[in-house]
């Protein structure tokens, strides 16, 4: 029965049943079961329920609540697969940064959207309890052979491409977490990813996972285009900073006035830049240290600052390759592309790769990997590792040879006596 009086202990300390004026007391302690079979406990309490007219009120209450809550739940139940996106993103919004959250609702809205390109079926206004492994497969093989364009404005002679299996299977992996939350929330009761294998065949997904080369350009590459860059100040120094020192793009564009030290010839990496112009936390803890500069980047900075103070509202928030806003990411990619081609070098460069760029040439030059790994500013040396394997191959292969040919020597002095 889901009403019981309210009880109370006695005198003695034994539980004995609530009277005021003479009337008991009730209280309702119902149970509500979703079509899962997850029951639900619901207890309400209210003061006024006492004697016959009070236990009826309370069965009232009792019968009103229930069907209130089935309706809830039935509801919540029904809750189709965007807005079920929707919910995740805001339930992991406070987690992660800007544009983290919007690289993560970019990833999500190939299953949670209709697809634009109508290159593979998705059913964004289905119930999430109604969807199935089956239909998830299909997906998968679709989105598998899915391609997109390279330029921002496709149009018939833009180059489209598929995606990698890396990438598809990071979009696989936020689905299956997406998938949990709402098992989680009772929305539905299986993880269909999880019943599915990955995206693509076992050899194409441990390829998938090697080390990738990034492209990059020599120290003479890097002269050549220093020469090209000469008369305009502003790109001679980034394209320096972002060879000399693997600044990121982001970390660069955040650069203020008040970042520079003169005296220590350093500038300090105190933020990044989000894609929206707004000051971030750096990439990691380590990234937010100091930079040492060599006398001629301390003095092309100092340089730029002069230029800067002439400007009437010049303050110590200026941005050193902007103004009182940053530097576009599209700015610089522009400029990227034009000194490039001015110094003939035919190579699709993003503006990360200066970064892989800074840890090949000091790699080449002999610089310790220990010493690599603290310019860069990374959080260990086993992140450097990790990250330049093909660097650490190529320096094993070379000493490894030498060390042949030094054995070779010694076996032909050997037989010279």
């Amino acid at each position: 029965m889901p009403i019981y009086p309210e009880k109370v202990k006695n005198g003695k300390g034994k539980m004995v049943e609530k009277l005021v004026d003479g009337k008991k007391q009730y209280y309702i302690r119902t149970y509500v079961t979703d079509e899962f079979g997850n029951s639900k406990q619901v207890k309400r309490h209210n003061k006024k329920w006492l004697g016959r007219d009070g236990y009826n009120q309370a069965l009232r209450e009792e019968a009103r609540l229930k069907g209130e809550l089935l309706i809830k739940e039935e509801k919540k139940r029904n809750i189709t697969i965007k807005q079920l996106k929707n919910e995740y993103l805001d339930f992991i919004k406070n987690t992660v940064d800007k544009d983290t959250l919007k690289a993560k609702e970019t990833m999500l809205n190939h299953f949670c959207e209709y697809d634009d390109t109508n290159q593979i079926k998705t059913y964004p206004n289905m119930c999430i309890k109604d969807y199935n492994k089956q239909l998830y497969k299909i997906w998968q093989q679709e989105m598998k052979e899915k391609k997109y364009p390279l330029s921002k404005k496709p149009n018939n002679s833009s180059k489209w491409e598929k995606y990698s299996i890396k990438h598809l299977n990071r979009i696989n992996n936020l689905i299956s977490s997406m998938v949990d939350y709402a098992i989680n929330e009772g929305y539905c009761i299986n993880n269909f990813v999880k019943q599915c294998n990955k995206i693509g065949t076992t050899k194409e997904i441990k390829m998938s996972s090697k080390k990738v080369v990034y492209e990059t350009i020599t120290y003479d590459e890097y002269l050549c285009l220093m020469s090209v860059s000469k008369d305009n100040l502003k790109y001679n120094t980034i394209f320096d900073l972002l060879f000399t020192r693997g600044v990121r793009c982001g970390e660069l564009r955040a650069f203020r006035i008040k970042d520079y030290n003169k005296e220590k010839k350093q500038l300090m990496v105190n933020h990044t830049m989000s894609k929206k112009n707004e000051l971030k936390e750096p990439k990691t803890a380590s990234s937010k240290a100091p930079i040492d500069l060599d006398e001629d980047l301390s003095e092309k900075i100092n340089n730029l600052i002069y230029e800067l103070k002439k400007d009437k509202n010049f303050n110590e928030d200026y941005y050193i390759f902007g103004k009182e806003k940053p530097i576009g990411e599209n700015t610089l990619r522009k400029a990227r592309d034009r000194y490039l081609k001015k110094a003939n070098i035919n190579k699709h460069l993003r503006l990360h790769d200066f970064r892989h760029s800074c840890a090949t040439w000091l790699f080449s030059i002999g610089v310790p990997i220990t010493v690599i790994s603290k310019i860069l500013r990374h959080g260990n040396i086993s992140i450097t590792m990790s990250t330049y394997t093909h660097l650490v191959k190529d320096d094993y292969d070379n000493a490894l040879n030498k060390l042949n040919n030094i054995k070779q020597v010694q076996k032909q002095v050997q037989k010279d006596f």
